[in-house]
């Protein structure tokens, strides 16, 4: 009886404190999200992350960031995307947004590569060590922001989140539990 007592103390210490974890970060980060229409002011670049492609297209999720970067670029906020993702041979995401961003007619000067943004940690510190002096929009979904902007915010960037969307894509509750899990990670790592 007295193990139990004990592994279920150690139980809800370890989820009080991953949910700690997480509004922690939700709360940190939430000031710093925006919606397009409530921007004001220029930024030197929009930050899209990569996030699936689909054969040879973006995945609807990443059209959705990449369309948000154009906007962003239209209405005059941005002079630069930088496309973060995976490339490597036989599938890159870099590639695909840089295409994509192309075809609706984003010149090749406007857009930077960032070919080895495998993960969004190594996106944010990419960005860091090449253009850390630079005010940035970073552009994703919502739900993936927090821990986004938590992670800039550990490298003192000027980061401000616009989210992409504010729908639900199919396979929505595993994204949600990945980013729970990915933001306690990101805390300790």
């Amino acid at each position: 009886m007295k193990i139990l007592k004990i592994t279920i103390i150690i139980l809800v210490a370890i989820i009080t404190l991953f949910t700690s974890i997480n509004f922690y970060m939700l709360i940190k980060a939430s000031k710093s999200i925006k919606d397009i229409s409530n921007l004001s002011g220029t930024y030197d670049m929009a930050l899209v992350l990569g996030c699936g492609i689909n054969k040879g297209e973006p995945s609807l999720m990443l059209r959705d960031r990449l369309d948000k970067a154009i906007a962003l670029y239209e209405k005059g906020y941005v002079q630069n995307i930088i496309v973060s993702g995976t490339h490597k041979v036989g599938y890159s995401e870099v590639d695909v947004m840089e295409k994509y961003l192309q075809k609706k007619g984003i010149t090749k000067d406007v857009i930077i590569r960032d070919d080895d943004g495998n993960s969004t940690k190594e996106s944010i510190k990419n960005f860091y060590h090449n253009y850390k002096k630079k005010k940035v929009l970073v552009v994703t979904q919502k739900y993936h922001l927090y821990r986004t902007l938590y992670l800039a915010s550990n490298y003192e960037l000027k980061a401000t989140g616009v989210y992409a969307d504010d729908i639900h894509y199919r396979g929505q509750i595993f994204r949600e539990i990945r980013e729970i899990m990915a933001r306690i990670k990101d805390f300790f790592i």
